[in-house]
């Protein structure tokens, strides 16, 4: 009897990237046998701003992981992120109705109810309720009270809101490209999954996805979500500075960021010297790296900088045991971590992405952290394990999924 393969899908749809990510389930044992990577148009900052740009990049994507996996896809995890994103703490309280009576789901449901009946902004809606810890009978940090006995259950959340238009004009670009949503996952919860063991999360720390348009900051303690915070400072940024400042093409700048950046221009000799071409001309000329270097540092600086007062204005950094881990494409320029342990006087870790429920050892590029923490995410919400509250997005089969299915099929017969 062939063994029964389970197929599930995780799709970042990012600012830079748009990554989509196919894992197998057998017996209980994940492999990933598809990876698909497209530049991303129509995008800006998060948002849609072409539908039509976005669902060719989202196909693009998809097509390129199904090929790899040798399967097709009907349905995903996608990724929300940008500047409307606003991440906020809630609670609620309840009497229960049998005093000194087990607490039941119903009686959970209820106060997670009463904490998430605050007033939204305009046009906003929850997409997570991530519970932090309940009180019963005035006895706080517990993680599960179903069963415990009392007479009054208190909870703490953290909501995580995002403009509706904003989320749903990401679910009808997936949709156009064929694919169910099944759920949006805030990126840097996503990215959390996939880069976090699960004593940093107990004992406190920041992880940061620098992306092409934002930066993703979340802090844990105690193994839940207490802040979150989307900074509109991103990679592009110091590849645009770079642009500007030495008046070369926008893909030749990422291209010296990546080859030949670095965090410590004072570490640079006066005498090296890099090839550049101007934009519009062509003409070739030659610069200083260390004044390339010192453009990446004013800007790499600038969002160390809002992270570090990010932790101070929360006030929560004698939580952060375990410090920072940075990842996301924009994660591995050279020196990034140890600037960032120099200004944030903590201790900083990359991320890199590694499947927990798998036996394959090899990391994943940072860049693909949210992606790949998607199937982790997509695969506990399936098991019933995943937060209270997030927002699921179904839909019937787009037809497009089924003319991708025909062509894979007629592909590989023909």
């Amino acid at each position: 009897m062939a063994r029964k393969r389970h197929l599930l899908a995780g799709i970042d749809v990012g600012t830079t990237k748009i990554c989509s990510v196919i894992a197998s389930i057998e017996e209980g044992k994940v492999r990933i046998p598809g990876i698909g990577w497209s530049d991303s148009k129509g995008l800006k900052k998060g948002i849609v701003v072409n539908l039509t740009e976005t669902v060719d990049s989202v196909r693009k994507s998809l097509d390129q992981a199904e090929t790899e996996a040798r399967a097709v896809v009907d349905s995903a995890f996608v990724s929300v992120g940008g500047i409307h994103i606003q991440g906020l703490n809630a609670s609620g309280r309840t009497e229960l109705r049998d005093q000194n009576s087990e607490i039941t789901e119903e009686d959970i449901a209820r106060v997670i109810d009463e904490a998430k009946s605050l007033e939204l902004p305009e046009h906003y809606e929850v997409i997570h309720a991530l519970t932090q810890d309940f009180t019963v009978d005035g006895q706080g940090d517990i993680l599960n009270p179903l069963g415990l006995t009392g007479q009054s259950l208190s909870v703490n959340l953290h909501l995580v809101l995002n403009a509706a238009a904003a989320v749903q004009n990401i679910v009808n670009a997936v949709n156009k490209a064929g694919v169910v949503v099944n759920g949006v996952v805030m990126q840097q919860l996503a990215s959390a999954e996939a880069v976090l063991t699960e004593d940093e999360k107990e004992l406190g720390v920041i992880v940061v996805d620098i992306g092409g348009g934002t930066t993703d900051v979340a802090f844990y303690r105690r193994s839940s979500i207490w802040h979150s915070a989307v900074l509109p400072i991103g990679g592009d940024l110091i590849t645009k500075d770079i642009a500007i400042g030495l008046k070369v093409p926008l893909q030749e700048a990422e291209q010296l960021k990546k080859d030949t950046g670095n965090m410590f221009p004072e570490s640079i000799a006066d005498e090296e010297m890099l090839e550049i071409s101007e934009v519009g001309t062509g003409r070739r000329s030659t610069i200083s790296r260390r004044l390339l270097c010192q453009i990446i540092q004013a800007r790499s600086e600038e969002i160390l900088n809002a992270i570090g007062e990010i932790v101070e204005e929360v006030r929560m950094r004698k939580d952060l045991m375990t410090g920072v881990v940075i990842t996301g494409g924009g994660s591995q320029l050279d020196g990034l971590l140890d600037r960032a342990e120099q200004m944030l006087a903590m201790p900083v870790r990359m991320g890199y992405p590694i499947n927990p429920d798998s036996t394959e050892e090899r990391p994943f590029d940072p860049a693909y952290a949210t992606a790949l923490g998607l199937l982790r995410y997509g695969k506990e919400m399936q098991n019933g394990m995943g937060s209270n509250g997030s927002r699921s997005v179904l839909a019937r089969r787009p037809k497009a999924t089924t003319e991708r299915l025909k062509d894979w099929v007629l592909g590989r017969i023909g």
